[in-house]
């Protein structure tokens, strides 16, 4: 699926690789039910779309959205190795379930480790393995417009149920490289250096799990990303706040994610008037999996939704993208 093509997301490439649906409604779960291998596999069948704008000539005031449109298959899977006393070690690679509960994907591998009291500490490695596709210089009109690439790596410490409380903090720092940059260089070379895209990105996130009842719980987080972008008029900083509720009944799971966040830039745009730039972001997440499908504890069927939406000050940098899928998942 191709989306962001005109600018990169203020988003760490932290953001990771499904395996299955839903985080399991329990404050200290087990790592694994035993030592040894074990993993998911999932297959879906996905749409998508985003909608952003190109400029229709070489004025950046001439500007129109344009929506584009996929369908696409979405393989994904983790494999973990389960070990130690208790099974209380495990290496891994792919993505946790608490991840998807909440509409992030990225492939990561790592080492995480649960002490009895619950806490589990992990560190890992998140690694581009597909570049996104974006445009060289996303200032230029559509017909001069260029597919470029843009790749970064990722580093990931996560601290859960810290001393057996329900605080989890999550903390990252990734990179942003745009291959052959050249951001406003058709309009005014002479600006092209605070239009830089490429970046160090850091982020951290701290969440509650709040239990409501045996099947219920409420994840709240607030959220903070600093955007080191190598053009002033990029670099910028973000805060805002989300909130997940899981629900299981029966064979039924349900994840729901709210979030918004707002993101100040550090200095004006040199090609809208010197006028610094605000985005406000909105994303809803909604993720369903129906558990032993035909009467096979290791299958389920799943359904992923996602909607993000960017409005912003200066209109050029709206955008919204959405997706849907279903499939089926596989535990072994």
């Amino acid at each position: 699926m191709t989306l962001n093509l005109r600018t990169t997301s203020t988003v760490l490439p932290l953001l990771i690789a499904i395996t299955g649906v839903i985080a399991p409604v329990a404050s200290h779960a087990q790592l694994a039910r035993s030592s040894g291998l074990s993993g998911e596999l999932s297959i879906n069948s996905a749409i998508g779309g985003e909608t952003s704008h190109v400029m229709m000539s070489n004025n950046v005031s001439t500007s129109a959205p344009v929506e584009s449109i996929e369908e696409f298959w979405l393989p994904l899977g983790t494999l973990n190795y389960t070990f130690g006393h208790n099974s209380q070690q495990q290496i891994y690679v792919g993505s946790s379930r608490n991840d998807i509960a909440v509409g992030t994907f990225v492939l990561e591998a790592g080492y995480r480790q649960q002490f009895d009291s619950g806490m589990v500490w992990s560190i890992s490695y998140l690694p581009t393995i597909v570049g996104e596709a974006i445009w060289k210089d996303p200032y230029t009109s559509s017909q001069g417009l260029q597919l470029s690439e843009a790749t970064g790596n990722a580093y990931r410490v996560q601290l859960e149920h810290i001393a057996g409380s329900p605080l989890t903090i999550d903390m990252a720092y990734g990179t942003r490289e745009v291959n052959n940059e050249l951001s406003g260089s058709d309009l005014f070379s002479q600006h092209t250096g605070q239009l830089n895209r490429n970046a160090d990105l850091y982020y951290a996130k701290g969440s509650l799990t709040l239990p409501v009842n045996d099947q219920w719980m409420i994840f709240p987080s607030a959220i903070y990303i600093l955007d080191k972008a190598k053009g002033q008029a990029i670099a910028n900083q973000g805060a805002g706040g989300e909130i997940t509720s899981l629900y299981d009944f029966a064979k039924h799971s349900f994840a729901a994610t709210l979030s918004y966040m707002n993101h100040e830039f550090d200095s004006g745009n040199p090609l809208f008037n010197g006028q610094s730039r605000l985005d406000q972001k909105y994303s809803g997440f909604f993720a369903y999996e129906y558990k032993s499908l035909w009467n096979i504890p290791a299958l389920s069927f799943i359904s992923l939704t996602g909607y993000n939406a960017t409005d912003s000050n200066i209109a050029f940098y709206d955008t919204s993208d959405w997706v849907t899928s279903l499939g089926m998942n596989w535990q072994f």
